[in-house]
């Protein structure tokens, strides 16, 4: 058994340097479906759509001479990056006249005036050119240069190309980086930080548990052992089936501290408790007893977890479905390894002079909750039913509540450069999550640029649009170089195709054909009106939308409405669907299993209403508490009931015992609550302490993920010890009798 186990880590050892991580989000959604689709085709037509800002901040005004230096000098020198396929700066932005038959194409800043007056002048000339407006704050104190991330540039390498070409240009002004790949790399940093910091942190925190809860190393070793295989070969299982590490996955080895060593604290704690009444003389016929005893309740438990985590399969989030697959696979190793790794491993070890049997003392703490339990339970039963219906009824109504928000700017902490980063961009820039309105056909016909310019007007209305890029502005900015002010041709669209084509040869000449061509392909076919969102939210996303589709409704030559701030709406809806199909089916696959481990539906009904309850409070309490649901926190439910049931498994299973030796309920719930109850409570302190590390990560839905643990799994323990006896109590269940005392 043991070379087995030696063969079998070394061989998942080999797979995890494989193993890489993935922050994107785009990649939960399937391949071509909604968004995800859309953009796919954005992509093909004009390459790169993600934007990336690289923002100097002076409080003091950045037209000033050092400032408009730096800022030619960064851009000239990140026009040559890899993975950079567009620039646009102030130092692009140009002026078009037209002076004796001749069109000037003239720098609109082509240094920074000393005078405060002209000065003045400069600042007033820019707030008059739409396409100034957007790279400069309306405060004049940030300016940004705008970069189009080229599509298979890897988030990573062009961040890390930016970042060195700030650290070569230095200066007074304050420097950050806004956009999604920005905000992608800082996930993977994140998640990088996360796993070298949680979980030697969560191993840690498991030891002196079990060192506090059995006060003997074998107690701590023989559970680490099994936790740390199952880790182990989770993480070299995902390396073989190529997948990669997100931040849904962050929580597989903390999911595992705090579940795999549970079977391993219940056989311990039965092994002190033999060892304790002292009816054998060998451990070798201790760890035998043991196995024997609990190899049932162990095995069902342990396949009612996998049941609750497979309940993510079917969630259409990839992430969450492996997530679902892994922990299963790492559970299903760690009650294997618990079940025959455990005591054949004590057999190794003497029997000891003293027991460790302390907290359970008639003096202990624990001992007197737990007999305080049993006396609720037999005397007011039907008052402990009642009072659990009743919190059930209240967190209906924080149900209703609830909101979802997928929004990936909201995953950082208030004081982080990289939430600066967001803020500044959001406020000063309009935001840098933007939205594209595709139309195709003959983009350049008079008739779809008209319906452009009143699509623009009416967008510029919307409080959720921030800056707003379409063909119209760039046509009417070029149409100066051809007309003078004064006649009615100047600052208006071209008036047929021919004249279009001319103002695009026009930019092209000028050198302004790659600004042209994010906004209309080099054939003509296709064009796009391009919407900043002023904030990452799901409600900003979903508003600005639902606009659009008004706005455009009906337009003969619209092909689609997409953009990667729009990707979080499909996500939501996917978490909602996931988080209601992955409820359904795990509260299935535990009825299921329950009736027929016990060969009762009634088993199956009474053993899943307290999960129910403990689900109804979690997400009223969410509610109330103004906690949304996201790619995380839609986890909640399938974890929570997968270990959830293990205390009901075990309170039944021992009950199920005692009351074939006394045939008294009253004594079998007061026995069964203090014998069984300990190592009930020693699995969910467990748990909870496991999963209350995630308060120490670097994302907001990973800390409140760990707090939420911490509540759902109270809460099943507080069902398990106190509504599951009480209904057992009042219903006196036949699958709890003795075989030969059941009635027909």
């Amino acid at each position: 058994m043991i070379i087995v186990v030696v063969v079998f880590v070394i061989l998942s050892i080999l797979q995890v340097p494989k193993l890489s991580i993935n922050p994107g989000f785009d990649d939960y959604i399937p391949e071509n479906t909604g968004n995800r689709a859309y953009l796919n085709r954005l992509d093909s037509i004009f390459g790169g759509n993600e934007k990336i800002l690289l923002i100097l901040k002076n409080d003091e005004g950045v037209l000033n001479p050092q400032s408009f230096e730096r800022l030619r000098i960064l851009a000239d020198k990140l026009k040559k990056q890899k993975g950079i396929e567009h620039t646009f700066s102030l130092h692009d932005v140009i002026e078009i006249s037209q002076e004796d038959g001749f069109t000037n194409i003239d720098p609109l800043v082509s240094e920074i005036p000393v005078g405060q007056k002209a000065l003045d002048s400069l600042k007033q000339k820019i707030v008059a050119n739409e396409m100034a407006r957007r790279l400069i704050s309306a405060d004049f104190s940030a300016t940004a240069i705008l970069l189009t991330k080229a599509v298979d540039a890897g988030d990573d390498s062009v961040i890390s190309a930016i970042e060195q070409v700030i650290e070569e240009t230095p200066g007074e002004d304050e420097i950050h980086i806004g956009g999604l790949a920005y905000i992608r790399n800082s996930v993977k940093s994140y998640i990088r930080k996360d796993l070298v910091t949680l979980l030697p942190g969560a191993l840690l925190l498991m030891i002196v548990m079990l060192y506090l809860f059995f006060r003997e190393w074998k107690g701590v070793v023989l559970p680490f052992i099994v936790v740390v295989l199952s880790i182990v070969f989770s993480f070299g299982l995902m390396a073989l089936l190529g997948w990669e590490i997100s931040i849904v996955t962050v929580l597989l080895p903390v999911m595992l501290i705090a579940i795999a060593n549970d079977y391993g604290i219940h056989l311990i704690n039965l092994y002190q408790e033999k060892m304790a009444h002292g009816k054998f003389t060998r451990v070798k016929d201790i760890a035998y007893s043991v196995h024997r005893e609990l190899r049932q309740p162990i095995v069902i438990t342990g396949l009612t977890t996998i049941g609750g985590m497979l309940g993510l399969l079917s969630h259409q989030m990839a992430p969450a479905a492996q997530l679902g697959v892994l922990a299963s696979f790492g559970i299903g190793l760690a009650l294997l390894l618990s079940l025959y790794f455990i005591p054949a491993l004590l057999t190794f070890y003497k029997k000891p002079k003293t027991t460790h049997l302390l907290l359970t003392e008639r003096n202990g703490f624990l001992y007197k909750v737990l007999r305080l339990f049993a006396w609720w339970v037999n005397h007011y039963p039907r008052t402990v039913v009642a009072s659990f219906i009743f919190v059930a009824i209240i967190s209906i109504g924080g149900i209703f509540l609830l909101k979802v928000d997928t929004n990936i700017e909201g995953y950082f902490g208030k004081n982080t450069e990289i939430r600066e980063s967001i803020d500044l961009t959001n406020e000063k820039f309009g935001g840098s999550q933007y939205v594209s309105v595709l139309f195709s056909g003959n983009v350049l016909s008079p008739e779809l640029l008209q319906r452009m310019e009143g699509y623009t007007r009416e967008i510029e209305e919307l409080p959720q649009a921030g800056n707003i890029l379409s063909p119209v502005t760039f046509f009417k900015e070029l149409s100066k170089g051809i007309f003078l002010p004064g006649e009615p041709e100047y600052g208006t669209l071209p008036r047929s195709e021919a004249e279009a084509a001319q103002y695009l040869e026009m930019a092209s000449l000028a050198g302004f054909d790659d600004q042209a061509a994010q906004l209309i392909d080099y054939n003509n076919e296709n064009a796009r009106i391009l919407v900043s969102l002023t904030d990452g939210s799901n409600q900003t996303g979903k508003e600005m939308l639902k606009a659009l589709g008004e706005i455009t409704n009906g337009d003969p030559m619209l092909n689609c409405i997409a953009g990667p701030g729009l990707s979080k709406i499909q996500i939501a809806d996917m978490v909602i669907k996931g988080q209601i199909s992955s409820l359904v089916l795990a509260l299935f696959i535990i009825f299921v299993l329950l009736s027929f481990i016990f060969r009762s539906t009634s088993a199956g009904i009474k053993g899943s209403l307290p999960l129910l309850v403990a689900t109804l409070f979690l997400f009223g309490l969410m509610g109330f508490l103004g906690i949304s649901l996201d790619i995380v926190t839609a986890l909640l439910s399938s974890v929570m009931i997968g270990v959830g049931v293990d205390y009901t498994i075990h309170f039944l299973w021992r009950y199920r015992t005692e009351y074939a030796v006394s045939n008294d309920i009253k004594e079998a719930v007061s026995v069964t609550l203090v014998t069984a109850g300990r190592g009930i409570i020693f699995n969910a302190v467990s748990v909870i302490l496991g999963f209350a590390v995630l308060i120490f990560s670097g994302f907001s839905p990973l800390r409140f993920f760990g707090v939420l643990v911490v509540v759902s799994i109270f809460s099943c323990l507080i069902s398990a010890l106190l509504l599951v006896p009480a209904i057992v109590t009042l219903t006196k269940p036949k699958f709890l009798e003795p075989k030969q005392n059941r009635r027909p």
